[in-house]
């Protein structure tokens, strides 16, 4: 469709150039200075030249800008691929029995996995809840092992996937520091809109202080007017302690970006922190 149409400019600018041409050799003829038979060959010529040169002139452009997208797009993906490896080289210290299950449109990238592993070594919370099992419950969980103290809390509304990261929190031997809790998404309304999101069970409506909240669930809807994990703020704010911070997970998205925006308008005291991570990372601390 797009080459039918730089055929068809090509061609527009040729006949023009023809026009302009025979024009310019019926005024020659009148004037004596050319013969009066010269005009359609001059059109013919002209329009050939002038359509032909700016076909391949278009197509030579193009054919560039697509080899530099591609030059760009292989370059990004090779600083991701840096990226992520430096991830996992920081996360080599974690004395996991066997690799991590890194991978797939979900998992949390080794980049944001070692910048939470870093905060939760040195926040040292009591309390995490996880909005997304997977990962980042197997990393937080081995983390809270070697220091010795404190508990994590997942939920997921995906009982398979929950399922999944149990096996492996079995496999790991981290059962004493990570629960995973099926959650299905249920109809709720939180700040004035209704929202599918999970349906919080009473241990963990029971807790009075939670330390590290990290938000990395539920899916996004392919309704992009849709914040699909805004009631996180909302549904544990009054459970947030005083250190609490506040883990975001694809803070490059628009969604999320929008997100943040609302919970500072609405939930004053928060300040945010960015930090530059493939999905992109963003941490909510209290203001000082």
């Amino acid at each position: 469709m797009k080459l039918a149409k730089e055929k068809t400019r090509s061609l527009g600018f040729g006949v023009i150039a023809g026009l302009v041409g025979a024009a310019l050799s019926g005024v020659f003829a009148m004037l004596g200075g050319a013969s009066p038979g010269a005009t359609i060959p001059v059109f013919i010529g002209l329009a050939i030249v002038v359509g032909t040169a700016h076909y391949w002139k278009t197509i030579l452009i193009q054919t560039m800008r697509d080899e530099f997208k591609q030059v760009k797009n292989r370059l990004s993906l090779l600083g991701d691929g840096i990226t992520e490896t430096q991830g996992l080289v920081q996360l080599s210290g974690l004395n996991q029995p066997y690799p991590l299950p890194f991978g797939g449109s979900w998992a949390l990238t080794p980049d944001a996995a070692a910048i939470l592993a870093r905060e939760i070594a040195i926040r040292r919370p009591n309390t995490i809840v996880e909005l997304g099992s997977g990962v980042s419950t197997l990393m937080a969980g081995r983390i809270l092992q070697q220091m010795g103290s404190g508990h994590l809390i997942s939920l997921d509304h995906d009982p398979a996937w929950a399922a999944e990261t149990r096996r492996h929190i079995i496999a790991s031997g981290l059962q004493d520091y990570v629960e995973v809790i099926d959650a299905p998404l249920t109809r709720q309304q939180f700040d004035g809109k209704d929202f599918d999101w999970y349906q919080i069970p009473d241990q963990l409506r029971q807790l009075e202080q939670i330390d590290m909240l990290t938000v990395d669930g539920p899916p996004q809807t392919a309704d992009s007017t849709v914040l699909s994990r805004y009631p996180a703020l909302p549904a544990f704010a009054a459970q947030l302690s005083s250190q609490a911070v506040i883990y975001i997970d694809d803070a490059k998205r628009t969604t999320e970006k929008e997100m943040v925006e609302q919970w500072l308008q609405l939930y004053p005291g928060w300040k945010s922190r960015m930090v530059d991570t493939i999905p992109g990372t963003c941490f909510l601390e209290r203001q000082e």
